[in-house]
Formats: C-alpha cells, sequence, structure tokens
C-alpha cells in the first residue's frame, strides 16, 4: 500500500503563514502516493512555514488521512481580466546609497538589521509579463523547467511514472475543511505552467501584461542573461522597495493603503477562503495597477513573490563578517541539501492573518529548482 505523509499544524503556527513552500512531491524522501491523489484533488502537498517557526516540535508526521479532505471544497481562482492599469516601460535608474537592510520586528530571518550598501543600477518598472516571457520564449525556444520532465536521477526516491511536468496551483479553499491546513490550497497540477498557468486547459489569452508565473530560478536566470540583464540582489530588490525611505516598512511608506486605496495586490478577508478583493483583484492583478514608488517602479511588493540571485541563509550578515563554511548552496532547516534562493515582495496569497511578508524586509527562502502559481521575476542592470 502507497502512503502519503502527514504534516500536521501545531497550534503554536495555525495563524503564521509564511510557512513556506516545501514541495513535498519532489522533495520528501519519504514521500510516495497514489497517482490519483498527485493528479487529482491532493495533488502536490506543499508545506508553508517561515523557517523560525519550523522546527521537529512544531510538526506532527503521521499517516494522512484522506477525510480530511473534501474535493468539492477546492475552486480554482481564475485570473481576472486587466483594467485600466498603467503599462510602465522600460528601467527605473536608481541612485544606490547606504540603507538599513532587514527588520527586528516580524521574522527572526529579517533579523539583525544591517548597514549595506549598493550601487548604482536600474531595475525593470514592473515583473516581467507573460508578453516579454513570451517574446523570449519564440526567440530562443526555451522550455522552462515546469514544462520538463523531472531528471530521475535527482529523484531517486521518486517513482518514474509520477515524474511528470507541472506546476503547484494555488486552489481556494471554499470552506473550512477538517483541519484545514496548508496541503489543503496546493495542487501539483500535471500541464501547468507559464503558458498554461491553471493546467493544460488554462491559457495566457488577453493576459499580455498579467505578470508571468510558474517561473523557476533558472528559467529567470535564462531570460535575464537574453535580455543582456541579471537578476537582483536581495540587497538591490529591498533598496528598491523602499523607495529611497530608509526604514520604510511598505514600498511608498508606512502604511498599506494611501488616501484609502491598496498600494499592492494582497489578500483580504480569511486565508484561504475568501478573498473581499478590497484592493480590487482577486488572484494576480496586471502589472502597474498599483501606485509606484518614488523610484518610479510597480508591484515591488504583493501581486508576486519575485527572484533574487542571492542565496539564501536563514539570517543576515555583515558582507565583511560572514562566517566559515556556509553552505554554497544556501541554508534552509526545512529543506536541508536542497539549494535554496532568497524570493521577495510576497504575493497575492499575503493575508494580515497569514501572511506579514508583503514589506520591503520580508524575504522567503525558495527552492531554486521549483516555481509556483504565484512567483514571478524582474530584472535589472548595471551602468
Amino acid at each position: 500500500m502507497i502512503e502519503v505523509l502527514k504534516i500536521k499544524m501545531s497550534s503554536k503556527i495555525k495563524n503564521d503563514d509564511e510557512i513556506k513552500y516545501i514541495i513535498i512531491f519532489f522533495r520528501w524522501k519519504f514521500y510516495m502516493a497514489k497517482r490519483n491523489l498527485i493528479l487529482g484533488s491532493v495533488g502536490l502537498l506543499l508545506a508553508f512555514g517561515s523557517y523560525q517557526l519550523l522546527d521537529t516540535q512544531m510538526f506532527d508526521t503521521q499517516m494522512f488521512d484522506t477525510q480530511m479532505f473534501d474535493t468539492q471544497m477546492f475552486d480554482i481562482e481564475q485570473m481576472q481580466d486587466s483594467k485600466a492599469c498603467t503599462k510602465p516601460a522600460g528601467m527605473a535608474f536608481i541612485k544606490g546609497g547606504t540603507f538599513t537592510m532587514g527588520a527586528g520586528a516580524v521574522y527572526p530571518d529579517e533579523m539583525p538589521a544591517i548597514k549595506t550598501v549598493v550601487q548604482d543600477f536600474y531595475m525593470d518598472r514592473h515583473e516581467v509579463t507573460n508578453l516579454q516571457f513570451s517574446e523570449f520564449i519564440e526567440a530562443t525556444g526555451y522550455i522552462t523547467i515546469a514544462q520538463r520532465i523531472p531528471n530521475a536521477d535527482d529523484y531517486p526516491d521518486i517513482p518514474a511514472d509520477l515524474l511528470i511536468p507541472g506546476s503547484a496551483v494555488f486552489v481556494k479553499l471554499s470552506q473550512a475543511v477538517g483541519a484545514a491546513t496548508f496541503m489543503n490550497w496546493w495542487h501539483f497540477t500535471e500541464g501547468a505552467n507559464w503558458n498554461n498557468p491553471l493546467g493544460p486547459d488554462s491559457n495566457i489569452k488577453d493576459k499580455d501584461h498579467f505578470p508571468v508565473i510558474h517561473i523557476a530560478y533558472d528559467d529567470a536566470l535564462a531570460y535575464a542573461k537574453w535580455k543582456g540583464n541579471r537578476l537582483p540582489t536581495e540587497a538591490e530588490f529591498e533598496f528598491a522597495s523602499r523607495g529611497g525611505i530608509d526604514g520604510a516598512k511598505y514600498a511608498t511608506g508606512s502604511s498599506l493603503t494611501e488616501n484609502g486605496k491598496y498600494i499592492a495586490n494582497t489578500w483580504q478577508g480569511l486565508f484561504p477562503f475568501n478573498d473581499t478583493a478590497e484592493d480590487g483583484y482577486v488572484g494576480l492583478a496586471p502589472v502597474g495597477c498599483y501606485p509606484q514608488n518614488h523610484f518610479g517602479i510597480h508591484d515591488l511588493i504583493g501581486n508576486v513573490w519575485e527572484w533574487t540571485q542571492s542565496i539564501y541563509y536563514p539570517r543576515h550578515f555583515d558582507p565583511n563578517q560572514l562566517p566559515p563554511n556556509l553552505p554554497a548552496k544556501g541554508y534552509d532547516a526545512k529543506q536541508p541539501g536542497i539549494a535554496v534562493g532568497v524570493i521577495k515582495g510576497g504575493s497575492y496569497l499575503c493575508a494580515d492573518d497569514f501572511c506579514m511578508r508583503y514589506r520591503p524586509a520580508g524575504r522567503h527562502a525558495q527552492d531554486t529548482g521549483l516555481g509556483t502559481s504565484h512567483i514571478g521575476f524582474r530584472t535589472v542592470k548595471d551602468l
């Protein structure tokens, strides 16, 4: 009998979201699952958790009880059509300087706050869009990670017939399902990728100006190189996010709203059941729908998580005082041995009661080989 591993959240983290995207399907040596679960209602099991909140005492592993899942509760959120949003072109110049990177009161991996210097650079005014990425695909014939059959040598514990192309798609719950855990709202969807964001029956028609999603690190890197650009460092992304306001909590200052209007696409309401769309959108928004910051850049918080070129470690280090023997591919306690990079900005799935990473200081460890339906990117360029 093939077993499915269950992870049970303790009360210590029931209101945290950040709970990280650990894709059990690909990464857990203990994982074995029936094909109909993987391709059906349960699909790819993702564990969400903040590094600092995750330790072995916070999880209780036991056999999975399929009665916890009611497949009728799942409802894939459709992306909305574009509203009258600006379509800023090109890149913005960012004058470098010294700023305080990190924070000290929200998540431990944002600490310590350290003085950091960045040089002048240019940054895309918005996330890379479907239209821009499609031009790259057409010019190069590039095949994204989500479109490739996983290499069996990389996943020796996974049966060959389960190594299928696809990606993780967020699924909104219509009501509480048992102990509504992080596993309930993600599906591994066969055939989901940047061009079919909800699976093979979906497409990006009329979505030219939405951010491209289901992007892994190598996908973002390949596009950036094709453009003659690169990915931002974590420090550059955070510096740009602060818009020249050292210590700014959000991208335009101290509040997530201005004049009663939201400055970013996040989740309002009880996650993951009801997004009230007070910010104007349920799910992804087209680029340029929210105010630019003081550098003239949009969407540096909210909408989609964005790749940086930086390696993830569970705290900030002074670059002049790096400890010896840091793992070259990064380190995250819940993904030991896996190459992890830093993603920034939060996404449309961040909610007040679940995720507080839609801030310049917010950061997250992400397996560099995996994208999801809320991970995109933008590029930068040196002078």
